[in-house]
């Protein structure tokens, strides 16, 4: 049983280790892009409207761009089961992006309101309870560490390169 669990454990870590730090990564960038996107005028009456939501619009809020972009997903998933893999993808890729920046964005907005739903704070715990194990977990890992600090100095030659070319 020892060695089964082995040699499930070792895959399903660095499957996880890819997703968070994938995850991390566009959920900075995107913040960041959405923050300076709060930043337009029209924009932020939109947000300052979504802040004063009470808790049962707020989820609605919250929940619409999932719902929008669910079939847009679907789309992207099809086109690629149909052989069209490249732009399949990018709708897929456009899509996932978006909607973790919308989801992003609205959640530090909606977020007041939500933690008023009892069963949405049951959970919100839940939820950061099992993240924050992952996280301590990969954490503590040698080979996360390095991958991570492998992609932020990758990040950083990037920028570098981009800033001389422009």
């Amino acid at each position: 049983m020892k060695i089964l669990k082995r040699l499930l454990l070792v895959p399903l870590s660095w499957l996880a280790a890819i997703i968070f730090l994938i995850e991390e990564a566009i959920w900075d960038w995107m913040s960041k892009l959405m923050a300076r996107l709060g930043a337009v005028r029209l924009v932020h009456a939109i947000e300052a409207h979504i802040t004063t939501l009470p808790p049962r619009w707020a989820l609605f809020t919250f929940l619409l761009p999932s719902l929008i972009l669910i079939p847009a997903k679907l789309l992207g998933l099809h086109a690629i089961a149909s052989g069209h893999w490249f732009i399949g993808s990018v709708i897929f890729i456009i899509a996932k992006l978006l909607g973790v920046a919308l989801f992003a964005r609205i959640f530090n907005l909606t977020r007041p309101a939500l933690m008023q739903l009892t069963w949405f704070v049951r959970l919100y715990n839940f939820v950061m309870y099992y993240r924050n194990r992952i996280h301590a977990y990969l954490d503590n890992w040698a080979a996360y560490q390095r991958i991570k600090q492998n992609i932020k100095a990758l990040v950083v030659r990037f920028k570098a390169a981009f800033k001389h070319e422009a």
